[in-house]
Order: C-alpha cells, then sequence, then structure tokens
C-alpha cells in the first residue's frame, strides 16, 4: 500500500471521528446536568480566589457608583457644582483659587516618596472621574449595572464566603431598582442555600459562618417580604424555622470557631479593622436574629408583646 493511500486513509477517519464527535457531543454539551461552572486552575474557592475576590472591591465599586449616577461635587466660588474631569484640568477659576490657597499658606517640606505616592493617588481618581459634560444615559447606567452584577457574580465565585460579595450580589437579585434584572427570588434562594452549605464547610476560620449566617437572615427576609406580595403566602413558619435554625448553628459555630482563634492567637494575625468588622457584623447578626424570632412567633400566634417585656 501507497503512502499516499496511508494518509488518505488516516484523513477519512479523523474526518468521521470529528463528524461522528460534532453530532454525538452535541446533546452533551447542551445537557443541563452536565454543566459544570468553569474552574481554571482550581482558583475558585482557593485562598488566591479569596485575595482575587478583595482586589475586586475596587472595580466593582466603580461600575456601581457610575450605574447610580453619583459623581465627584467640589465647591467653587461658594457654590456646589458637578464637575468632569475636563473640568478639573482646565477651569480657570478652579487653578487660580487653588493657586490663591496654596500661596496663603507655607508649603511644608513633603519627602519625594509621598509627594510621588500622591500623585499617583490623583492620577488614579482621575482615571475613574467621567469627562462628559452630561450625565449617563438611562442604556449607559443599565450597562453599568450589568457589568458590576457581572463582576460580583465572578467575584463570589472566587470567594463563595466572601462577606460583602455575597451581599451585595444578593442585593442585586433582590432589588430591581439596583440589579440589571427583575426580582430573581428562585436563585436569590439558590444562592444563599449555596452559600450557607459552602460557608459552614470552613472549620478552620470563623469569618465563613458570619456569611452564612447572613445568608440565612436573608432568606428569612425574603420570607418576610413575601408575606406583604398582596398574593398567597409562598412559604410556611416551618421554612422560616428551618433558617432560623441555621442562622443558630452559623452564630454557634462563629463563637466556637473565634474562641479557638483566641486560644491560637490566629486573630492577632489580622488587622484591626477586619477585627471590628467581624465583631459588628457579629452583634448586628444577633440583633437580627432575635428581631426574627419575635416575628415568626407573632406569625405563629405565640408572640405576646407584654409577656417578652
Amino acid at each position: 500500500m501507497s503512502r499516499i493511500s496511508n494518509h488518505a486513509i488516516t484523513f477519512c477517519l479523523i474526518g468521521t471521528g470529528a463528524l461522528v464527535w460534532t453530532f454525538a457531543g452535541r446533546p452533551l454539551a447542551t445537557h443541563p446536568d452536565l454543566a459544570i461552572p468553569l474552574n481554571p486552575m482550581g482558583i475558585n474557592g482557593s485562598p488566591y480566589g479569596e485575595v482575587f475576590a478583595m482586589a475586586l472591591q475596587g472595580p466593582i465599586e466603580t461600575f456601581f457608583h457610575g450605574s447610580m449616577g453619583t459623581g465627584v461635587k467640589y465647591q467653587i466660588e461658594g457654590r456646589k457644582s458637578k464637575l468632569t474631569g475636563l473640568d478639573l484640568l482646565t477651569r480657570p477659576e478652579f487653578k487660580q483659587r487653588k493657586a490663591k490657597a496654596e500661596a496663603a499658606k507655607p508649603e511644608p517640606k513633603i519627602p519625594l516618596g509621598q509627594r510621588f505616592e500622591a500623585y499617583l493617588a490623583s492620577m488614579n481618581e482621575l482615571s475613574s472621574v467621567s469627562t462628559n459634560p452630561r450625565g449617563a444615559s438611562q442604556a449607559h447606567k443599565t450597562y453599568l449595572r450589568r457589568q458590576a452584577e457581572d463582576k460580583l457574580r465572578f467575584a463570589y465565585r472566587l470567594d463563595p464566603s466572601h462577606y460583602g460579595n455575597y451581599n451585595s450580589l444578593n442585593f442585586f437579585l433582590t432589588e430591581p431598582g439596583i440589579g440589571s434584572t427583575r426580582v430573581l427570588t428562585p436563585e436569590a434562594i439558590k444562592l444563599s442555600d449555596e452559600t450557607i452549605q459552602y460557608c459552614l464547610a470552613k472549620e478552620h476560620d470563623p469569618r465563613p459562618a458570619l456569611t452564612a449566617a447572613s445568608a440565612a437572615t436573608n432568606m428569612i427576609h425574603l420570607m418576610f417580604a413575601d408575606l406583604h406580595s398582596g398574593g398567597p403566602p409562598k412559604f410556611t413558619t416551618d421554612q422560616m424555622r428551618k433558617y432560623l435554625g441555621l442562622l443558630d448553628l452559623s452564630i454557634r459555630r462563629y463563637q466556637s470557631q473565634s474562641d479557638e482563634w483566641k486560644r491560637t492567637g490566629n486573630w492577632n494575625l489580622i488587622s484591626l479593622q477586619r477585627i471590628t468588622e467581624c465583631e459588628d457584623r457579629f452583634s448586628f447578626i444577633c440583633k437580627i436574629r432575635d428581631a426574627a424570632e419575635k416575628t415568626i412567633l407573632r406569625l405563629e400566634g405565640k408572640y405576646h408583646p407584654q409577656a417578652a417585656k
């Protein structure tokens, strides 16, 4: 058999295999039960993913404020006016007033390194200031909200236990005036359930337990809000009790792991600001928990305000 015929047979087999793969692989690719979220290099849920999730806070905040139409306000000639980035660089009265203010006070001796850091900070601020003298259109605001929501989803996949990313994404899903889509109650329920399950599996860090507790409170509040929707209730008090139990479990998990961190000195390894955030969140969640239990008791007809005093 000649070399040409061998190559022809090889190409025919490759072509046949590709054709069969095209027709047989399509049902598998479109099967909903086989849709696995991409996790390149296992970064989602890893310590690196936690760092990247925190780093995304800046871009998310920029898109969110842009979608809300908020801008930087400056005081010029005794009047409050909203300026664009172009005005900051070109308006003569702004430059004159700045020059007078600088000339009226002695110039402090600032080290070169600090001046360079201040210059970089000012350049970073100007990069997010609008140079358009007109406000953003409604279509542009919707686009910015979609960008913020997509980045929140991406950040949540990187670290589902991040307190801020979870609550922000849940807020986007349940508030139609903020998010880019309509109220997505089933998706918000799925998000909270997945968050609770993921965070309660973390056994060596008390902070995910706070996120699980927040997810449980969001579910309880979603059920409370359904009572005022005008239609028949979709949730029962037994379902509310279920998430109240998950909330209690999350609180106990946080307390036990926090005590363990105090014993091992792990709390000393993070900043005071982070510790204060955890304490404030824990105190807030405990107050929400007590209020939620009273509401459930009232719905069950067992709560008597005078007897509780």
